[in-house]
């Protein structure tokens, strides 16, 4: 006889999915240093990343803070295969209202409530204006445009991203040196270097003796 599992079997498989994003109710857990910011990555606003309402690729429309992931998988930092979740009891948010056999109310958390940077930091942290810095510096909120366009993108923007992309690595070498930051650190921080944020569109960094060059696809 067949039967519906209600109840969590905590075999992992969300885990190993990824680390869940942080919501108003998980400030605390940061603030506190139960789960540091060593442990998080930003996703910036206008990243492109997968929407679960959607099933499509498309750009978040919020600062999003994750649990980071690790291996091949991406697998929540905090789960282990023959030991499960290290932080149930201080679980965030999301994983707590997650019901495998019921997703409505999962879904209905996508990009709402969420926590940015700085609602994490205090007004007065030395990143707060170092961040704001970066993101005059190198905006992503127009990768969905270039996702959109491909292969018909002009060569004037291809050249525009490319210095973007140059700057948004001198500004992270020259914060990491003079802060002594950690890659953790930085992926909290910044999120990740621009050129990674191209991969989904085709787009390939090349590295020669004199300077960085972006590969776009045909």
């Amino acid at each position: 006889m067949h039967t519906t599992t209600m109840t969590c079997r905590r075999c992992g498989k969300c885990c190993e999915e990824g680390g869940p994003a942080l919501h108003t109710q998980d400030t605390d857990l940061v603030r506190s240093g139960q789960i540091p910011i060593a442990s998080l990555i930003t996703l910036r606003k206008g990243e492109l990343a997968h929407n679960p309402k959607t099933n499509k690729i498309q750009a978040i429309t919020v600062e999003l803070v994750k649990v980071i992931g690790t291996g091949r998988q991406w697998s929540c930092v905090y789960y282990q295969k023959e030991k499960g979740c290290s932080i149930y009891k201080d679980r965030p948010y999301a994983c707590r209202v997650l019901k495998c056999w019921n997703t409505e109310e999962i879904l209905a958390l996508v990009e709402k409530d969420t926590v940015d940077r700085y609602a994490i930091l205090a007004d007065d942290h030395p990143m707060v204006p170092i961040i704001r810095e970066h993101e005059k510096i190198c905006p992503c909120d127009d990768l969905e445009d270039l996702y959109m366009k491909g292969a018909a993108l002009g060569e004037s923007k291809k050249k525009e991203v490319e210095k973007r992309m140059r700057h948004d690595l001198r500004f992270r070498a020259r914060i990491i040196k003079d802060f002594d930051l950690k890659l953790s650190e930085e992926l909290f921080y910044f999120g990740r270097p621009l050129f990674q944020l191209l991969q989904p569109l085709g787009v390939r960094l090349i590295e020669t003796q004199n300077e960085l060059y972006l590969k776009w696809q045909e």
